[in-house]
């Protein structure tokens, strides 16, 4: 069997329903991956990747999937901090011999919003393309603003069809991920 440890804010723990009710628990029922959840709902990219970096991982997690920025942007944090932190997970798992998915930022229902994901969504990409394997569930969300409007519960949290749609695209992707 193969072990995702899964990091991050309020989206990977599957709120409000729980992580029980996530898109990783829906990932764990297609797939033969143990998704291990670690989100905390309202963590910034800094709690999240000191938590990383702190508890050591059972010695058979070889994988590590990071989502985190939402609440970075809430609170105003700048982009090269939120930009900063990934590093730092990068190096991290580059140190300790973890292979790294970054599960890009979901566009929201919010257009201030929108405008701060889409930039860190970029960076992202340009930074780490050739270094980690990036995962966009934009699709299983909704790439127009109606569809977007309609996924989620307050413009950020998705309804439960919706982390299931996003379990249920992310499935395949991260068992050819572990499987290479």
């Amino acid at each position: 069997m193969q072990y995702i440890a899964c990091y991050g804010d309020s989206l990977v723990q599957g709120f409000p329903f729980g992580s029980r009710y996530s898109w990783t628990a829906e990932v764990e029922r297609l797939t033969k991956i143990k998704m291990l959840n670690y989100g905390i709902c309202g963590e910034c990219c800094d709690d999240i990747v000191f938590r990383v970096r702190q508890y050591a991982l059972p010695e058979y997690v070889r994988h590590i999937l990071f989502l985190g920025g939402a609440n970075d942007i809430l609170q105003g944090r700048r982009l090269d901090a939120i930009m900063h932190d990934y590093q730092r997970l990068y190096e991290f798992c580059q140190e300790k011999n973890y292979s790294l998915c970054i599960v890009l930022p979901f566009i929201s229902a919010d257009e201030w919003m929108n405008r701060h994901l889409l930039n860190l969504k970029q960076e992202l990409e340009a930074h780490f393309s050739e270094k980690a394997f990036l995962l966009d569930v934009q699709p299983a969300i909704g790439l127009d603003a109606g569809e977007r409007k309609r996924a989620y519960l307050d413009g950020v949290h998705p309804l439960a069809k919706i982390y299931t749609a996003i379990g249920e695209y992310a499935a395949p992707k991260l068992q050819a991920w572990v499987s290479e």
